[in-house]
């Protein structure tokens, strides 16, 4: 359901109004060619909605909505709606998927009062300028459509968030009535209200305003946060810069709570977020990396050289903040843009023979990473790590994978693996000492331990095509007992 329903971005839309829907404002929701009358045509064959640019998208408003600006959940062949499939990603040429892509520009934007969202965005290389959000539960959340494939994802810049202004609405349950104003989510009225989550991958946020997200008695507030509590990929590199703060908390991480679960996947990225902060405008500190650091989700990379802001839920680190996995990546780029712009079937013609069901793989013994005398757990075998570190490695599997991503040329982490004797690849140092001063993936066999250093060898030259991508190995190393 939707005020506004998209099928085709070669239109113009300009000075419009979405208000009082059950679920969307505007809805863009594209098909992979256009169907209805055209289902099967010649001329239809040849249009590709999902890789086509708008022509002007400017100066509209949602208010009133479930979601405002709904951007997401495309419409394929068999008219079944896909919750995470299809993206939009427009194309220089839209009849090929490789062309260059493309920015989609959304201008003058205006969502609010909305109760859920007041943008939610699937896609590449999408550009919010002058976006203008107010009293929603949340302001904007915006998911990749290539899995690392562009150079960024979304780019929200010049824009205004404001958590709650002086239009009180209507308060009609206890809560809002003892609140004094109405609450977006009338069933839950605790929900904490935040003007931007990042998501999966790249994003920016550029010369940005936010404007009243403080914490009350009736719930939770913050500026910056990230999709509550997404299991979703993950990057170390979404930026802010350029952002003020009137009377609003910078940033604010949760407690996980499943009552505000979006996601329901575990919570894997959410435990392992972070945002760098490139000019210092959002924590004082340039080019540093906001943490979470909620007491059960603190990341290994912080120590007592990080600014812990309690109220944030979060570290503020200084450094080179990458990513290890405790399992090997694939090298190279990567490659996700073909995939998100293809239907994908939901439905066969005929129902499926049943199978039997499948055995189910043993769980993997847990991780427990332990750095100046503190233990951190290790959830789906990821974690932030801060270059120039030494952790131990505890854990009774066999044998263990560890690799890096997202760091720069010469950093390196160093790991003592009690109870493990053989690593399968790096240069073997005689030392403890000749290992630290290596400049290469390099191990040491001590008599109770493997001690392995692994060293980024080449620069990341950034997210995008044919460039180290969130999901490319480093470096990487295999040790076993």
């Amino acid at each position: 359901m939707a005020a506004y329903w998209i099928t085709n971005p070669d239109n113009t839309f300009i000075d419009n109004v979405a208000a009082g829907s059950d679920e969307n404002g505007f809805w863009l929701s594209l098909p992979e060619h256009p169907q209805g009358q055209f289902l099967g045509t010649d001329i239809a064959k040849n249009i590709w909605p999902r890789r086509t640019k708008f022509r002007e998208f400017r100066n509209n408003t949602a208010h009133s909505n479930f979601d405002g600006f709904m951007f997401d959940r495309n419409i394929n062949v068999e008219n079944v709606f896909g919750l995470a499939g299809p993206s939009y990603m427009p194309k220089e040429n839209p009849a090929d998927p490789n062309s260059k892509s493309v920015d989609a520009l959304l201008e003058n934007l205006t969502t609010y009062k909305n109760r859920n969202g007041g943008v939610w965005g699937r896609g590449e290389r999408h550009v919010f300028r002058n976006l203008k959000s107010a009293d929603n539960a949340i302001g904007f959340t915006h998911s990749t459509g290539s899995f690392g494939d562009d150079l960024f994802t979304s780019l929200v810049v010049d824009s205004l968030f404001v958590g709650e202004t002086d239009n009180v609405g209507n308060a009609v349950t206890p809560e809002e009535k003892a609140y004094g104003r109405s609450l977006p989510k009338r069933l839950i009225p605790d929900f904490p209200i935040r003007a931007y989550e990042y998501y999966d991958y790249r994003h920016d946020v550029v010369n940005t305003t936010f404007v009243n997200f403080q914490d009350n008695k009736q719930r939770g507030a913050g500026a910056l946060s990230w999709l509550l509590f997404t299991g979703a990929g993950v990057t170390t590199e979404n930026t802010v810069k350029g952002a003020k703060f009137v009377n609003a908390k910078p940033v604010y991480f949760p407690k996980i709570d499943l009552r505000f679960d979006s996601d329901n996947r575990g919570g894997s990225a959410y435990r392992t977020l972070a945002i760098h902060d490139l000019d210092g405008s959002t924590t004082g500190i340039a080019d540093s990396y906001v943490l979470i650091h909620d007491g059960e989700n603190d990341s290994v990379a912080t120590d007592d050289t990080c600014k812990i802001q309690p109220t944030w839920n979060a570290a503020v680190c200084a450094g080179d903040i990458g990513r290890m996995q405790f399992s090997i990546r694939r090298p190279g780029p990567t490659r996700g843009a073909g995939l998100a712009l293809k239907d994908v079937a939901v439905r066969s013609a005929a129902p499926a023979r049943a199978a039997a069901p499948a055995r189910a793989a043993a769980p993997q013994k847990p991780i427990t990473l332990s750095r100046n005398g503190k233990d951190f757990k290790i959830t789906a075998n990821q974690s932030t790590v801060r270059a120039g570190t030494e952790i131990r490695v505890k854990t009774e599997r066999p044998e263990v994978a560890i690799s890096l991503t997202e760091m720069a040329k010469d950093s390196w982490v160093v790991f003592e693996l009690p109870g493990f004797a053989n690593a399968d690849s790096g240069k073997q140092q005689d030392s403890i000492d000749a290992l630290r001063k290596a400049t290469e993936t390099s191990y040491f066999k001590g008599p109770d331990a493997v001690w392995v250093k692994l060293v980024i060898p080449t620069a990341p030259k950034g997210v995008g095509r044919d460039q180290f991508g969130p999901l490319d190995t480093q470096t990487s190393i295999t040790v076993s007992r």
